[in-house]
């Protein structure tokens, strides 16, 4: 995370009593053509502690509310998904399968919720 290629990416962690139960990141869009200003990398939360408001807290530490975003998602997931559309993202009918896991992309975009 030293490294300069890394410079424009934000990383939190959540603990809870000394212990890690959650990571984020973020950083620029690794589409050339994105039109979001932040791509959200990684979002994992202990299933055990799902729905205690780390997830959220994650998500607004790398991704200001006032930022549009971008995301792939696995799918099927629809727990994360509704995670994903509770905080203001939307599919946007695009898929790709990587490493043999469909995904679908989420987008966040702040000028349209306005």
């Amino acid at each position: 995370m030293t490294d300069e290629r890394y410079r424009g990416n934000r990383a939190a962690v959540a603990e809870r009593e000394g212990e890690l139960i959650g990571i984020a990141m973020s950083g620029p869009p690794l589409e050339a053509a994105a039109a979001w200003a932040r791509q959200l990398y990684v979002l994992y939360v202990y299933a055990a502690d799902h729905g205690t408001g780390a997830g959220g807290a994650l998500l607004q530490a790398v991704i200001e509310p006032a930022e549009s975003a971008g995301l792939w998602v696995a799918d099927p997931n629809p727990r994360a998904q509704a995670f994903y559309r509770k905080h203001g993202f939307v599919a946007d009918r695009t898929a790709q399968v990587e490493d043999g896991v469909r995904e679908i992309r989420m987008i966040r975009d702040v000028q349209r919720r306005r």
